[in-house]
């Protein structure tokens, strides 16, 4: 019977607990596209202790009909996001309902970028801040798509390099620049992790620009922290490591 009462009592606590719609706290930029649309949704929940956790993720549409397949890929991804957050949710308000005061004021806001949308490329920058027990980071994602397809791009669709290659070339950008010490004990290991001819299991963050690939290590990629570790390569510069296909000309 006690046991019942305490099961009882979370329920009635968790259905008090209610999701609500929310001003989001950043706006995606979408300035760089003359046809691509972006609302950021939020939601707040919160019980009768106040704010458990807020969400934001950005939903996509078009300013006219010839785009269906980009759009399809990029609702994919943001229902991916949507679904993550309501697992998310879900846990929260079970922990909530337990008393556990740790998970409060919790927040986690994906919003994006246009870095290049022309004939050949739809590429994004997501940016993400997730604040919890262990403080406050941001993050960096690339979405980077065939414009006519809609395909999700690998790094490797785009620089003519093999995976091994690719992660040396990147090791020796990040190294000159910014010396070997910061980049801890294996970043090659590291590197070459995040590298994948699966543009869905590819966590390398990269995009595309007009004038080349745009990379956006922080520290916490290789030891601790969230500092910016950003390096460039210029189709100019070295059109010999990419595939034409998605450079602009040069």
């Amino acid at each position: 019977m006690k046991k019942l009462t305490v099961i009882f009592a979370l329920l009635f606590l968790m259905v008090c607990s209610m999701a609500a719609a929310a001003r989001p706290e950043f706006r995606s930029n979408t300035g760089g596209s003359k046809w691509l649309q972006v609302e950021d949704r939020a939601l707040e929940v919160q019980d009768r202790d106040g704010l458990i956790l807020k969400v934001q993720w950005p939903v996509f549409s078009s300013k006219d009909a010839s785009h269906g397949n980009l759009i399809q890929s990029l609702t994919k991804w943001s229902d991916q996001i949507r679904s993550f957050y309501d697992k998310d949710i879900r846990e929260s308000k079970e922990l909530a309902a337990r008393g556990n005061r740790d998970i409060r004021n919790n927040r986690w806001l994906v919003y994006v970028e246009v870095e290049r949308d022309d004939g050949r490329v739809l590429s994004l920058l997501e940016r993400s801040f997730h604040r919890d027990l262990a403080g406050e980071r941001y993050g960096y994602q690339g979405l980077n798509y065939d414009a006519k397809t809609g395909k999700k791009l690998s790094s490797l669709d785009v620089f003519k390099l093999s995976k091994e290659e690719l992660a040396d070339t990147l090791l020796d950008r990040l190294t000159k620049k910014y010396g070997r010490k910061i980049l801890g004990d294996n970043p090659r290991r590291l590197i070459l992790s995040k590298i994948d001819e699966d543009a869905e299991m590819e966590f390398l963050p990269w995009v595309l620009t007009d004038s080349g690939v745009s990379f956006h290590f922080r520290t916490g990629d290789f030891r601790n922290g969230y500092a910016p570790l950003p390096i460039f390569i210029s189709f100019y510069g070295e059109p010999q490591l990419f595939n034409k296909k998605y450079m602009l000309s040069y």
